[in-house]
């Protein structure tokens, strides 16, 4: 399985892998993943549809950066699952997601 991602509910950009980041965009590597059922994963997303040791590629999950969560309020009621990342969150061009943190609003 190739790399694949899921937008963030909060900002619409993907979750990024590790292999994709930069010092700008890194903290988009660190999510918050709410699933149907109740359950609850935060850490760095790996690219191939894991979080930490949770396997979520086929769960239909719930997907925010850790910022961004934080910024929403840190909800943790799963509502609707996000939706898939175009870029795969890898294949993009330079520049594309260089946002600031929303938290602490570094780059």
């Amino acid at each position: 399985m190739g790399f694949f991602s899921w937008n963030c509910k909060d900002c619409g950009h993907p979750m990024l892998s590790p292999y994709a980041i930069d010092k700008v965009n890194a903290w988009m590597n660190d999510v918050v993943v709410l699933q149907d059922g109740g359950s609850i994963c935060m850490g760095e997303y790996d690219g191939y549809g894991r979080v930490g040791d949770n396997d979520i590629a086929f769960t239909n999950p719930e997907c925010y950066h850790h910022a961004c969560w934080v910024k929403a309020g840190k909800p943790t009621k799963y509502r609707v699952g996000s939706d898939s990342s175009d870029c795969q969150g890898f294949f993009f061009n330079a520049g594309d997601h260089d946002l600031q943190e929303p938290i602490t609003g570094s780059t």
